[in-house]
């Protein structure tokens, strides 16, 4: 493995910079499909990049720094450019997703006229268990979900922390378990939440739970899906994933979230288990999640959107 892309470090505003977060500001309060970036006629659409930084952190029981690989859009942070956070499976690292291509996607989303959101991949590996299953262990000598929630979350957004409305999580196997345990384990901290090729029992292989019922019951997301109120939710699955574990698990949690009066989008596509699906689903999910961004800040600011 390489050195790291480059080390975190705040972003000089520019011009370019200033008109994507003008037109994104206009494009988060009016209906969607009024009007496109890439149509506003400010900037050259092809010259929009974002920038790839590797922040460092760590949890209060890491005794080395882990990795969070962060994209951002050009021009200043804000707290109303919304942050998607993304749990990798197992095994994986906070690299994944941008080894296999995510930061030309972002880029040509941006390009194309999609409003920014910054996406930031959070390292889950443990230090005294080999699979985390992004949570915190029954004895606290590993809390991996410490990391996100404490720690990648400040180091990420700074001095612009964003409300739930503007921050969501999502993840790929065994993230996606993380990602629905993590958000109803902390209410609030997360507005939307996407799971991909993910499951809702525990699968704890390296005692992270310590055989404890309570322990075990505290981190099944399918024995409480009333936690995920509050909270969209989209649960995205490869119609031929191999797993026994995951297979069906969209549409079994996608029913108990309902009867929950979660709101729950479940939707089922061509693939495998790979990161070939993933990328596939991950790109579905922006389109969810910016829609569900555009409808809030839509009501906070009086306009009335038709999706």
């Amino acid at each position: 493995m390489g050195r790291p892309v480059r080390t975190a470090r705040r972003l000089l505003p520019s011009l370019d910079g200033l008109a994507v977060i003008g037109v994104f500001c206009l494009l988060m309060v009016m209906p969607s499909g009024v009007t496109k970036l890439a149509n506003s006629g400010t900037i050259d659409p092809a010259s929009l990049r974002g920038t790839v930084s590797v922040l460092q952190i760590r949890a209060p029981s890491d005794r080395e720094p882990h990795q969070v690989w962060v994209w951002r859009p050009p021009g200043p942070d804000s707290a109303t450019i919304p942050v998607l956070y993304f749990l990798h499976g197992y095994p994986g690292t906070a690299k994944d997703p941008f080894a296999h291509g995510l930061a030309a996607v972002l880029d040509t989303m941006l390009q194309e006229g999609y409003p920014p959101f910054v996406f930031a991949s959070v390292d889950g590996n443990g230090e005294r268990h080999s699979d985390t299953e992004w949570a915190n262990s029954y004895n606290g000598n590993e809390l991996v979900m410490d990391r996100v929630v404490d720690a990648a979350i400040p180091a990420v957004e700074g001095r612009h922390m964003r409300d739930a409305a503007h921050r969501a999580i999502a993840g790929f196997s065994m993230g996606g378990y993380g990602a629905m345990n993590i958000a109803m384990q902390n209410p609030g901290v997360f507005g939307q939440v996407v799971s991909i090729a993910g499951y809702y029992v525990v699968n704890d292989l390296s005692d992270m739970f310590g055989d404890i019922p309570s322990v075990i019951k505290k981190n099944t997301p399918s024995a409480h899906p009333w936690l995920a109120r509050g909270m969209d939710v989209l649960l995205d699955e490869d119609a031929s994933d191999p797993n026994s574990l995951i297979r069906g698990q969209a549409a079994w949690m996608g029913g108990l979230l309902r009867k929950s009066g979660v709101p729950v989008t479940v939707h089922i596509q061509p693939g495998r288990h790979n990161w070939a699906y993933a990328m596939r689903a991950l790109q579905y999910s922006f389109g969810f999640l910016d829609g569900n961004w555009r409808q809030a800040a839509a009501a906070d600011s009086g306009w009335s959107v038709n999706a």
